[in-house]
């Protein structure tokens, strides 16, 4: 007989608050040869560059993202569930 570990588990509560030392970033990818700009806090910096990418290439397909930075934080407590008691109330 082997002696076998057996794991925990228990669910916790998270919640993501932006970083807010980090602005918004945003870039511009063209959809047929998947170069992209590089990212920026100017939206219009990288809608510019998709401009400039058309009239070079012809390329006529992009995406504008934007992406902001987050930190995940527990929100409930850290040590497990309290043991309740088994004896009859």
């Amino acid at each position: 007989m082997t002696n076998t570990a057996r794991a925990r588990y228990r669910f916790a509560q998270w919640t993501l608050r932006a970083i807010t030392t980090m602005a918004v970033r945003h870039f511009g990818l063209c959809l047929s040869c998947d170069e992209r700009s590089t990212d920026t806090t100017d939206p219009d910096t990288a809608q510019l560059w998709c401009l400039k990418h058309a009239g070079l290439t012809g390329h006529t397909g992009y995406e504008l993202s934007a992406f902001q930075h987050f930190n995940a934080t527990m929100t409930d407590s850290p040590a497990g569930p309290t043991r309740r008691s088994s004896r009859p109330l």
